[in-house]
């Protein structure tokens, strides 16, 4: 039985974010609209209006539930890893592997035309995605205080960078990467990433 179907006993708004991902994953983004979606949820043509204006609404609110999720595995590596750079080398692997497991919620988090909607699915984007950053940014502080604040937060931009690439290789890599190991190449992002951060700051080196 799809996730969709039958399932949101009351929680439409859930059971249509769920069929919308499942769209994704069978498809594209394109394949969602929000009669395809009541088709999925099994519901009337018009319910879906009951919860979302038009389709970017919808798919906004798809892109803010992976930040959502996103959000909570951070938060959790937070919590668990004592040191910043033990934290800084977990949230950087799991960032990687969280897009290969969700990759239906990552096709939209950083969707261009979403984060410019008018209105408050775009701020709220906005922040999800700014508060998903600030977290790895606070983890290379906290893993080398030498760093100034300008310098941090480019090293962050790299990293992030780092993690993005190594998401689209896992993803689109084709036959440079059949025999990839996922498991491993998330492992490697997160050493390189703790790497980065520890290195010391430029004016040192020089």
């Amino acid at each position: 039985m799809n996730r969709a179907v039958g399932q949101h006993h009351g929680d439409l708004r859930r059971a249509l974010i769920d069929a919308a991902l499942e769209l994704i994953a069978d498809s594209d983004v394109d394949a969602v609209t929000l009669r395809a979606v009541a088709r999925r949820a099994r519901v009337s043509a018009g319910a879906p209006y009951h919860h979302f204006e038009d389709k970017n609404a919808l798919l906004a609110a798809v892109a803010l539930d992976g930040f959502d999720a996103l959000g909570r595995r951070q938060v959790e590596i937070a919590d668990r890893e004592t040191t910043g750079s033990a934290r800084l080398e977990r949230l950087a692997a799991e960032y990687v592997l969280f897009a290969w497991e969700h990759e239906s919620h990552y096709r939209l988090m950083f969707r261009t035309l979403l984060l410019e909607l008018p209105g408050a699915e775009a701020a709220a984007l906005d922040q999800a995605a700014r508060a998903a950053f600030s977290r790895l940014a606070e983890a290379i502080t906290a893993a080398n205080p030498a760093l100034g604040q300008p310098e941090s937060f480019q090293r962050a931009l790299l990293a992030w960078s780092l993690a993005h690439g190594a998401v689209d290789v896992g993803r689109w890599g084709a036959g440079l990467t059949a025999d990839l190991d996922r498991s491993a190449l998330a492992a490697d992002v997160g050493r390189a990433v703790r790497r980065l951060a520890l290195e010391p700051p430029e004016s040192d080196g020089q």
